[in-house]
């Protein structure tokens, strides 16, 4: 990998890092590694291992106290690891890409943990500020804030990518094939588990007939992914529109039942 590779992926994955403070969609892997397939000239094992990692960390997301393994790090490194070490979308080349990923994902989770706290000491200085009605000095902490967050992911993901030739060869030759048949095994059952958990969060009662008709148009119709997207995006809208006719019949019966006793009150006094 060029320097300039590494530089390129590195400010991507500072990028992304803005994302953790907004609608959290930029740390997807399926939106995180195309780009540096793109970047790297490979981009079908991108889409493979991007595709693969969405499946595992489906069911991931940040609450409240909670910090998920970083799925932007993890995704380039793993990406980067299949696209670099010349094993590709082959089975060695997913597994040895979902190992890599997995490890710095979790890797860098604990570097976000220690990061939350340093980020706490800039609450005493932006409250002193702000007492004194200084908004160039706000204006100096979010600047410091902003670059805080990028560096967070770009200066561990250009030194993993850039020094990793040399370290995952290693490592490859080390690992034994059959861990990493036995990693890339675990790569096929994992998004199942993924998609599992995402679904006993999402699917509620009313929902499951869309389920069963999802599967009944790939299985048995032999319809492609695009034409069941389709007919989903349909079915999803017209859901959507007549939950909110329910909801705006609710609020005008509510409406109604007010007037009406405010109506009595009146006409009992």
């Amino acid at each position: 990998m060029s320097f300039v590779q590494a530089l390129l992926i590195s400010l991507w994955a500072g990028y992304c890092s803005y994302d953790d403070q907004g609608p959290q969609m930029l740390r997807r892997p399926l939106l995180v590694g195309p780009i540096i397939g793109l970047i790297l000239g490979d981009m079908k094992t991108a889409l493979i291992i991007s595709g693969t990692l969405e499946l595992m960390w489906m069911g991931l997301g940040n609450m409240a106290g909670y910090q998920t393994p970083d799925m932007i790090v993890g995704t380039i490194v793993g990406v980067s690891v299949s696209i670099t070490s010349g094993t590709g979308s082959t089975p060695q080349g997913i597994a040895a890409g979902v190992a890599a990923a997995t490890t710095v994902a979790v890797l860098v989770q604990q570097l976000l943990l220690f990061a939350r706290f340093v980020r706490q000491l800039f609450e005493p200085w932006a409250d002193k500020i702000a007492l004194t009605g200084d908004f160039d000095g706000i204006m100096k902490i979010n600047i410091v804030a902003v670059i805080f967050q990028f560096m967070l992911r770009a200066i561990p993901t250009f030194l993993v990518v850039y020094f990793q030739k040399g370290v995952v060869d290693k490592v490859l030759a080390v690992i034994p094939k059959n861990i990493l048949s036995g990693l890339g095994i675990a790569a096929s059952i994992l998004p199942a588990v993924g998609l599992a958990i995402l679904m006993t969060m999402m699917m509620k009662g009313t929902l499951w007939p869309f389920l069963i008709l999802g599967f009944v148009l790939s299985t048995y119709l032999k319809l492609s992914v695009l034409p069941v997207t389709l007919i989903a995006l349909s079915f999803a809208i017209i859901y959507m529109f007549v939950m909110e006719i329910m909801d705006n019949q609710k609020e005008m019966a509510t409406k109604s039942a007010v007037t009406q006793v405010d109506d009595e009150e009146e006409y009992d006094l």
